[in-house]
């Protein structure tokens, strides 16, 4: 059963080695270049891929379709040339294919943010039929005739570097990425998830007016049951906070805690912005509910609000209104998952 592994690229030649060699040896790899002036596709020929030419057009879905048109494999698996596949990804994708034939799949992507590991998942495997392809011009996704895909989880992990700021300014690509949001919304005012994906972007530049204002359109549109509206909450949330607006922040974010009560981020936020706005009961409550739920693969989450960082700030809670021993259990419970600031902690309460 053939599996070609797809990767669209431009001036990839830091990263595309080690994209390629996380490849299991057997499978097909097709690079589509779009346009490189460095070393890109002298390395990708050197390490056996596939390598073919396209005009860029500034839509990602085409220059996705043009690699998967040119795929020989019964199934396909899209990379991008700054991740790289876990151990252990080729037997996971032989046990889905068992599992659930002809099927689309997600897979969990790891996005190395300086020292933050946010999850999230994404439709990245799929058969290699016409009826699935890829639609919009930019954050495309995969369709099935023109519809959402029904999909499963693979459980294939992929570790993604590209969000680390170095790469991110060197490459200038939230000036392109604006561009692109800000055409496709002109055309489609009220698309909550590119709305979502813009805010989002102007908290990541720090532009934090902008971020506020169009994290609010977003709220509007209301697709409450779209993947990306908890996230989207979040990060709205995180911008509020960062404006000093804690209370408008709380305000809004607290009722939805019971619209995603598997979403250890949004109680873990509302800890935090609890001490801030001086709810000192409810301080205890989030992050104690943040534990209680724990980790999550099913929404695009940061790593440890559900597990260590979640009880490294009841730490500081406890030890802040006096109870050393509560502080010590949780640090301890926190630098069991090998978390420095809670080790540190515990270090600087056993010698007072």
């Amino acid at each position: 059963m053939l599996v070609s592994v797809c990767l669209i690229v431009r001036n990839e030649e830091n990263n595309l080695t080690s994209a390629l060699n996380s490849i299991p040896s057997n499978y097909e790899v097709i690079v589509v270049d779009t346009g490189s002036t460095d070393k890109t596709v002298e390395i990708a020929l050197s390490l056996g891929a596939k390598v073919s030419y396209y005009i860029w057009n500034n839509n990602f879905s085409d220059a996705r379709n043009e690699s998967i048109a040119q795929a020989q494999g019964d199934y396909i698996l899209i990379l991008d040339a700054d991740e790289q596949l876990c151990a252990g990804s080729e037997q996971k994708i032989q046990n889905f294919i068992l599992q659930y034939p002809q099927t689309a799949g997600t897979v969990t992507i790891h996005n190395i943010i300086d020292d933050e590991i946010n999850k999230h998942r994404m439709v990245r495997f799929f058969p290699n039929n016409p009826d699935f392809f890829f639609h919009g011009t930019v954050h495309e996704s995969v369709v099935n005739k023109g519809k959402s895909v029904v999909f499963e989880d693979t459980n294939v992990e992929v570790i993604h570097t590209g969000y680390q700021h170095e790469q991110y300014n060197e490459k200038n690509k939230s000036q392109r990425y604006l561009n692109l949001y800000m055409e496709h919304l002109e055309a489609h005012p009220n698309d909550g998830y590119m709305l979502y994906q813009l805010g989002k972007l102007y908290y990541s530049i720090h532009d934090l007016q902008n971020a506020k204002e169009i994290l609010v359109r977003c709220l509007q549109v209301g697709e409450e049951n779209n993947l990306y509206f908890p996230a989207m909450l979040v990060i709205f949330g995180y911008t509020l906070k960062e404006l000093g607006q804690s209370i408008e922040a709380e305000t809004i974010l607290s009722p939805y805690t019971t619209n995603y009560c598997s979403f250890p981020d949004l109680p873990f936020l509302l800890g935090l912005i609890s001490m801030e706005t001086g709810n000192i009961a409810n301080i205890e409550n989030y992050f104690l509910q943040a534990l209680q739920i724990g980790e999550t693969n099913k929404y695009s989450s940061v790593h440890g609000v559900g597990t260590f960082k979640a009880a490294y700030n009841l730490g500081v809670y406890y030890e802040v209104i006096g109870n050393k021993n509560k502080a010590l259990k949780y640090y301890q419970q926190s630098a069991d998952y090998g978390y420095n600031p809670a080790e540190e902690r515990i270090r600087k309460i056993n010698i007072q």
